[in-house]
């Protein structure tokens, strides 16, 4: 679903903060953001944090950080606009630093390489996971949109369908081709 319903959009919009605050949150990842496993509105979701950065100034890091959060948000949401598959952003919150997404059930691109390896590559599986991947990327390109982290680890099969994710955990690196735009789109290809 690229979209939400009408009627989606009008539940996410009448959650209740205290149903935020009180949810449990389980650590999954943390480095320079954390990821969270937790609940919102009834669904299995993602919460990532954007940290204070304590070497900067605290005015010019809370600019920094609200401005790498909006356009992190902007550039989920014009990926799945573009047609890649991406999590679904469910909320944004500007005073806590946080993004919650759809949690997506599947195993890291990395980590199913890593068993064609082990067990030896299923071909016809490594060529499809390998179209999904260029698809995605030349969707993003094409749109406008440069990935800045295109690594296996970032991204996931969603079970059931074997359908490629861009995972939350890239989406700190998009960015807007701006001035150098061809050096950023070649050295992403180059990788």
């Amino acid at each position: 679903m690229i979209f939400a319903t009408l009627e989606e959009k009008k539940n996410i919009m009448e959650i209740d903060a205290e149903e935020i605050k009180d949810s449990p949150l389980i650590l999954i990842k943390q480095g320079a953001e954390a990821g969270f496993e937790s609940s919102f509105v009834g669904r299995r979701s993602i919460v990532k944090e954007r940290f204070s950065k304590k070497y900067r100034h605290p005015t010019l890091d809370s600019k920094l950080t609200l401005k790498r959060l909006n356009a992190e948000a902007r550039c989920m949401t014009k990926a799945r606009r573009l047609g890649v598959s991406t999590p679904v952003l469910y909320a944004v919150d500007p005073l806590l630093h946080t993004l919650t997404f759809e949690y997506v059930e599947g195993p890291f691109v990395k980590d199913v390489f890593l068993e064609f390896g082990l067990h030896g590559t299923v071909e016809e599986r490594s060529d499809d996971i390998a179209m999904q991947i260029g698809d995605s990327i030349g969707k993003l390109h094409d749109g406008g949109l440069i990935h800045g982290d295109l690594t296996t680890s970032n991204m996931l099969l969603r079970i059931g369908t074997n359908q490629l994710e861009v995972s939350l955990p890239s989406f700190s690196h998009f960015s807007l081709p701006i001035l150098s735009a061809f050096a950023q789109l070649g050295f992403e290809m180059m990788i």
